[in-house]
């Protein structure tokens, strides 16, 4: 690792030098375990399984129960319905309207900040964004994240998106395949396909973290029972998933990360690993700081606003609680 937890520099990193406390840094705040929800996708796959190798919450003195629930909403609708207790590696782009509807929870930070995502299409067909017109792109659910953001981008490049058949293929690798056999034109699609043998590229202006860079692509939330009755927990669980990107991110980590991605999948894809970890490398996608500045939250608002999944602005204080990532970026820095 290129950060080495020695016990001295972490317990003076939590200000508890001296203490007697274990290397968990701080007592254990709960008397219950931390519900942690993730969607088992293959890259929060590969996270858990890297977090697990690290066995980074036991070293920030966290103890956690790891739940998975399928379908983009199921980590949310887990905590909404008070099965789970956070979600830190899900992305889902309705969780701005969803609190704003009264759904008991709040942004809590970051988690994958840069958009991993891109615009792929058949090498000779098209050149930029402005090619899209009269094509057929394949996205996911209409306002679903893939379909959002590829609105996001065409407004910001001044293009008209009802010039564009949009297309529900799926997921990811769904709409990347949908090009590949000729159903759609474009797609919007992973990083994880940057090294794909089939050989889309990308168009020019397709590079979804160049092109929106003020979008944070995942955000985390929890409860907000949580929030108020397990604040230490978040705090270290906070510290741990921060802790967890600066590895990531680090060269150190490249044995362990593939590793963990030939745990997560069904069927270990080598180019698709090597894209991930590419990206992973130079575009350093994380922060070990998960808190989020009101103009991230902004941000997010305002697309919402524009696509009218959210009628208006409502104060941060409403939508989001940054004091425990605040407190881990504080104490573990």
């Amino acid at each position: 690792m290129s950060h080495p937890f020695t016990r001295r520099r972490f317990l003076h990193n939590g200000g508890l030098l001296g203490a007697g406390l274990a290397i968990s840094g701080f007592a254990r705040a709960s008397a219950t375990p931390l519900r942690i929800v993730s969607n088992p996708g293959l890259e929060n796959a590969t996270l858990n399984a890297l977090m697990e190798r690290q066995d980074y919450f036991r070293r920030f003195g966290v103890e956690v129960q790891n739940i998975e629930v399928p379908g983009v909403s199921g980590p949310f609708d887990a905590i909404a319905a008070g099965d789970a207790d956070a979600c830190f590696v899900s992305g889902y782009n309705l969780v701005l309207p969803r609190i704003a509807q009264g759904s008991p929870l709040r942004i809590v930070g970051a988690g994958m900040r840069k958009v991993a995502l891109v615009v792929f299409a058949k090498p000779g067909t098209m050149r930029g964004l402005a090619d899209l017109e009269g094509r057929t792109v394949a996205v996911g659910p209409r306002l679903g994240l893939l379909h959002t953001l590829m609105l996001r981008l065409l407004a910001e490049k001044g293009l008209d998106a009802s010039t564009v058949k949009f297309v529900d293929k799926g997921g990811n690798d769904q709409c990347y395949d949908a090009v590949v056999q000729g159903e759609a034109d474009a797609c919007c699609s992973s990083v994880s396909h940057l090294d794909d043998t089939k050989a889309l590229v990308p168009l020019a202006g397709g590079r979804l973290w160049q092109q929106l860079p003020g979008c944070v692509f995942q955000t985390a939330y929890a409860s907000t029972v949580a929030i108020a009755q397990k604040h230490e927990s978040l705090v270290a669980a906070m510290a741990a998933h921060g802790a967890l990107y600066e590895y990531l991110m680090s060269p150190d980590a490249r044995d362990a990360f593939f590793e963990a991605r030939r745990r997560a999948s069904k069927k270990f894809d080598p180019a698709s690993a090597q894209a991930v970890w590419d990206f992973n490398q130079t575009q350093r996608p994380y922060s070990r700081d998960l808190s989020m500045t009101a103009s991230d939250l902004d941000y997010l608002q305002d697309m919402d606003v524009a696509l009218g999944s959210l009628k208006h602005r409502l104060p941060i204080d409403d939508l989001a609680d940054m004091r425990a990532a605040t407190e881990a970026a504080r104490r573990f820095g």
